[in-house]
């Protein structure tokens, strides 16, 4: 018998690290030249406890890729992004530090091929039915993105036997979930299933089936590729589109 606990809080297992003070910070900014701006954000929360699973969005290792912050462009860095806290992690190769880059001046950022967007509630942009947060941009043109957010869950599990890298049953572990949104205007729109899509585009039903068909999608399998192939298609379709 397996028994699975939530609990999102991790309180007591998350250590907070400090940030940066005195003469080692002021030698910090100053290496940092042209990134100072970028160098501000303090430590990331360290978990302390051995977990299977990853709370990253997909692996432990950083990616090189670009953000724009604070309306400003930074190429070539080292990022990360923690789907159990949403939030975007900073590595800096010379000085070896890890920071939590400042939410509220994130646009977007990539890492590696992925592209990421921003969706924040105040003073910028406002999509009725999204959540504030970080969301990965499968698809975009001037009238539509589709949207997927990663989420980690932080859960336990009593195993029937001890596991030999801890010497107890408690499993402490990392569950991911997905959800798709596609965005027209200022609405959203979950996207679950195919069906999904066609209630946005119902003058598209018989091509959308004909598409699946063609290029033997299956949305059970890759609902990231099925979905972006559909909305690429329609839109391609569809008059009046500005890509």
């Amino acid at each position: 018998m397996k028994k699975f606990i939530l609990a999102p809080l991790l309180c007591f297992f998350i250590y907070p690290l400090f940030a940066q003070i005195g003469e080692d910070y002021n030698k910090f900014t100053e290496n940092a030249a042209g990134y100072s701006n970028l160098y501000r954000g303090t430590a990331p929360l360290a978990y302390k406890f051995t977990h299977t699973g990853t709370y990253f969005a997909f692996l432990p290792e950083f990616q090189s890729g670009t953000v724009r912050y604070n309306n400003k462009t930074y190429t070539n860095i080292m990022l990360n992004l923690n789907s159990h806290m949403d939030e975007l992690y900073l590595f800096i190769s010379y000085s070896g530090r890890y920071l939590v880059l400042n939410k509220d001046f994130v646009d977007s950022f990539t890492m590696g091929t992925k592209e990421f967007h921003n969706i924040v509630s105040q003073n910028r942009e406002n999509i009725s039915g999204l959540s504030p947060g970080y969301y990965e941009a499968l698809y975009t043109n001037s009238s539509v993105k589709l949207y997927k957010k990663i989420k980690k869950t932080y859960a336990e599990r009593i195993n029937q036997s001890a596991s030999s890298a801890t010497n107890s049953k408690l499993e402490r572990m990392f569950l991911a979930s997905y959800t798709y949104h596609l965005v027209k205007g200022e609405k959203a729109y979950t996207v679950k299933r195919v069906g999904d899509i066609i209630r946005v585009y119902p003058a598209k039903r018989k091509e959308i089936r004909n598409l699946i068909r063609e290029k033997d999608l299956d949305a059970r399998s890759n609902r990231d590729n099925t979905f972006s192939e559909i909305i690429k298609f329609v839109e391609s379709t569809s008059p009046n589109t500005k890509k």
